[in-house]
């Protein structure tokens, strides 16, 4: 049993596992628009502008209660999302057998991700001044980081990683958080604007050489590179098992450490209510080569057991899940995996 399986359970929020869970995958089709995601911000410019003055000039519980008619005009407005949702929530078993109970458990999943968002928006502009943060696994990232050789945090799309940042930079070791900035022009700028407080770097993750050298150079200066594990954007990935289906998931982040030396974390942030939040890390990996033959079998046991782990977080927090588009559907356009 991993530290982060202990970790869950004593706080009791194990969900079990349920007979809704999807088969393995079969020889189906998958339309291209049911697994694409452009990495772009919904609500367009002028909602995520009323959203970040509301935050600054009046507080989160404000934004809270503009939020509420906005997640539910979603419901009507993203049939492809609120789809998802449904796949997503029958899959990890959290599903119900009254329509009417479905509905608001898709209008939970959102407003959920919408306070995500305003909560980054706070914690980032008054730097985490107001919130309570539970760190489990503390200790692993100081020992990580003793090391000097910099490292790698592997999350994913569950919680509030930019706002666990705050949490880590009180280490005093620089965070870069590689992501892929797919946000129109106008739009980005707004959020450079929202987030000049913001206490990380952040590193495109445009697949172009100047990433990878990015990354490189961050870890050979000691500093921490974090990395999401579980949106296969390139054709770089393996298929492993989580919640009883093959996934495509990325490789880069195990490739990066077993390259540069630099020790391996996954950790994931949880919000816990209402400017509380949790951060669980498990203990550092030190990834290696044996030699070119053993690196395919070795990349995919290390993606599996990151899979297995986000398993264990996501039935203890399915609503803080957020990829809201069909995250087998690049699988299920296949035999199965290859």
């Amino acid at each position: 049993m991993t530290a982060l399986h202990e970790a869950l359970r004593r706080q009791g929020r194990m969900r079990t596992q349920r007979d809704t869970d999807s088969a393995p995958p079969t020889n189906g089709t998958a339309s291209p628009t049911e697994a694409a995601w452009n990495g772009r911000t919904r609500g367009g410019l002028v909602g995520n502008w009323i959203f970040i003055t509301v935050v600054r000039l009046f507080g989160l519980r404000c934004a809270y209660a503009l939020l509420i008619p906005v997640a539910f005009y979603f419901l009507f407005a993203a049939p492809k999302a609120v789809k998802a949702s449904a796949l997503w929530r029958q899959r990890v078993g959290y599903w119900s057998r009254s329509r009417l109970r479905r509905l608001w458990d898709a209008y939970r999943h959102f407003f959920c991700f919408g306070q995500m968002l305003l909560d980054r928006l706070a914690i980032i502009g008054r730097q985490g001044r107001g919130f309570h943060f539970q760190f489990e696994g503390e200790e692993h990232l100081v020992a990580a980081l003793s090391q000097k050789r910099g490292l790698v945090l592997v999350s994913a799309h569950i919680g509030n990683w930019e706002a666990a940042s705050h949490i880590i930079f009180k280490h005093r070791v620089p965070v870069n958080i590689v992501a892929y900035e797919g946000e129109r022009r106008r739009l980005r700028q707004l959020f450079d604007r929202a987030f000049q407080g913001r206490q990380f770097s952040v590193i495109s993750a445009d697949g172009g050489p100047d990433s990878s050298i990015a990354i490189m150079a961050a870890l050979r200066r000691g500093e921490i590179v974090a990395m999401h594990g579980d949106r296969c954007l390139g054709p770089n990935g393996v298929y492993c098992q989580f919640l009883n289906a093959a996934v495509r998931l990325p490789t880069g982040p195990y490739i990066v450490a077993a390259i540069s030396g630099a020790p391996l974390i996954h950790a994931f942030a949880l919000r816990e209510g209402t400017y509380r939040y949790r951060l669980l890390a498990c203990p550092p990996r030190q990834l290696s080569f044996a030699g070119h033959e053993d690196r395919g079998p070795l990349v995919q046991q290390w993606t599996q057991d990151f899979a297995t782990q986000l398993e264990q977080v996501v039935r203890a927090y399915p609503l803080q899940w957020h990829n809201f588009y069909d995250f087998w559907a690049d699988a299920a356009r296949k035999e199965g995996p290859p």
